[in-house]
């Protein structure tokens, strides 16, 4: 007579499955807990203006709309000026924002400053504010995990302000 223990297949098969579902919704529900930071273009202060490279500095407001501290480990970018790009890229970061908090952040771009550039004195002089948008990601670390939490604002900005990279 034949005593051994036989398991059915899903109690065999079964378990690894229902683990990957399990922290499969556990990574969902974590990003889905994170609402957007606020980002916005505060001002730009030149570094390096040349014919073959301009290179500056993007002020950035970033304001933390969640309930807890938001812990930012990188940040991708897009910042357009009248519809035009002005900078583009990506720095790492180590900034916990608390929550409800803002904080500059200055991210040193190489750019296509000199497109711009030719409309530039006319927007300047002609306009009382200048519209801007800035997009990219924000990467929330969220247990050893970057997140990706994307991102979008636009707003309008003084011309003085543009150029002076007003702080808080």
């Amino acid at each position: 007579m034949d005593h051994s223990l036989r398991l059915p297949w899903c109690a065999l098969f079964g378990s690894p499955v229902l683990l990957v579902v399990y922290l499969a919704a556990g990574c969902a529900g974590l990003t889905a807990s994170w609402t957007a930071p606020e980002v916005a273009l505060l001002g730009v202060q030149p570094k390096l203006v040349g014919l073959d490279r301009q290179s500056f500095l993007v002020n950035l407001g970033v304001t933390n709309p969640n309930d807890r501290a938001l812990p930012i480990k990188a940040l991708s970018y897009r910042v357009q000026v009248e519809g035009q790009d002005l900078a583009d890229g990506a720095s790492e970061l180590a900034r916990l924002i608390p929550a409800g908090g803002t904080e500059q952040v200055d991210v040193e771009v190489n750019s296509n400053l000199l497109g711009l550039m030719p409309s530039l004195p006319g927007l300047l002089l002609a306009k009382d504010t200048l519209a801007w948008t800035v997009s990219g990601i924000a990467y929330v670390d969220a247990g050893g995990v970057r997140l990706p939490v994307p991102y979008r604002r636009s707003g309008t900005i003084a011309p003085g302000d543009l150029l002076s990279g007003a702080a808080f």
